[in-house]
C-alpha cells in the first residue's frame, strides 16, 4: 500500500466529461488514484500509456460503468487495485465516497476530474464536495473541460496565476461571506460581502501575474479558467 505524506493528492476519475490529457496532473508515487465507477474505462485508457494512472481503488455501484461487475473485478485482481464495491442504495455519491476514502488514507488535496458535464445535479454535488472537503481542512479542485473550481475558507487566501483576461468567478458557497478581498482582478475588493443569493462575484477576468482570494468568515466558491498547479 501507498504510503500517505503529508503533501499527498487523492485524483478521482468520475464518468463525467472528460478533459484534455495536458490539463491532467500526472500522479506522483505517493498519491492515490481512485476510480469512481464508469470512470474505471478512463483510468484504464490512460494507464495503458502511463503506468503512474493505475487506479489504486475503484469505488462504485457498476451503474456507470461500461463493462459488467465481473469484467471490472477480473481487470482490478490483475493490477492489484482495491475493489469499494457500494450499493446502488445509498446516502452518499460514488464521488462522496471516494472523497471519503481518500480522506482516510490521509489525502487532504483532491483534484475530482469526469465531475462535469451531463448531468446539473451530478455537477451541483460535485460543487458542495469541494466546500466538504474545504470544511474538513482540506483542498479540493473540480477540473472540467473549461473551467476549474476550488474554495477558499475563513482566514485563507490563495494566489492564481491565471491568464490576463481569463475568466475568473468567485461565489458564497453558502450564507453569507465577509471580508472578501480580491487583488490583482479586474474588479478589485476589499473586505465586502458575498451571499448566496445574489452574484455579486460573477465574470471578474485575471490581470495580474497573480490573483490573491482571500475571506474573514465563511467558504467562497472560486471558479476560473486555471489548472491546480496554478494555484498556491
Amino acid at each position: 500500500m501507498k504510503q500517505a505524506t503529508q503533501n499527498r493528492v487523492c485524483h478521482i476519475f468520475g464518468a463525467g466529461e472528460r478533459v484534455c490529457t495536458d490539463d491532467l496532473a500526472r500522479p506522483a508515487g505517493e498519491d492515490l488514484l481512485i476510480a469512481a465507477d464508469g470512470g474505471f474505462e478512463w483510468v484504464s485508457e490512460l494507464a495503458s500509456a502511463d503506468e503512474a494512472f493505475r487506479a489504486d481503488i475503484f469505488v462504485g455501484d457498476f451503474d456507470s460503468a461500461t463493462e459488467s461487475a465481473a469484467e471490472i473485478r477480473v481487470k482490478c485482481a490483475a493490477t492489484g487495485t482495491e475493489v469499494v464495491e457500494l450499493p446502488v442504495v445509498k446516502d452518499d455519491t460514488d464521488t462522496g465516497v471516494c472523497v471519503r476514502e481518500g480522506m482516510l488514507r490521509g489525502c487532504r488535496t483532491f483534484y475530482i476530474y469526469g465531475g462535469t458535464g451531463g448531468r446539473w445535479d451530478h455537477t451541483i454535488a460535485n460543487l458542495q464536495l469541494l466546500t466538504h472537503i474545504a470544511r474538513e481542512g482540506g483542498r479540493g479542485f473540480l477540473i472540467g473541460a473549461d473551467l476549474c473550481a476550488t474554495t477558499v475558507n475563513a482566514g485563507e487566501k490563495i494566489a492564481i496565476k491565471g491568464k490576463p483576461g481569463g475568466h475568473l468567478s468567485v461565489f458564497s458557497a453558502g450564507g453569507e461571506v465577509t471580508g472578501v478581498t480580491i487583488t490583482g482582478a479586474k474588479y478589485e475588493t476589499e473586505r465586502v460581502t458575498l451571499t448566496d443569493d445574489y452574484a455579486l462575484g460573477v465574470s471578474n477576468s485575471f490581470t495580474a501575474p497573480a490573483t490573491t482570494i482571500a475571506c474573514e468568515k465563511g467558504t467562497l466558491l472560486v471558479v476560473g479558467e486555471f489548472l491546480p498547479k496554478d494555484v498556491d
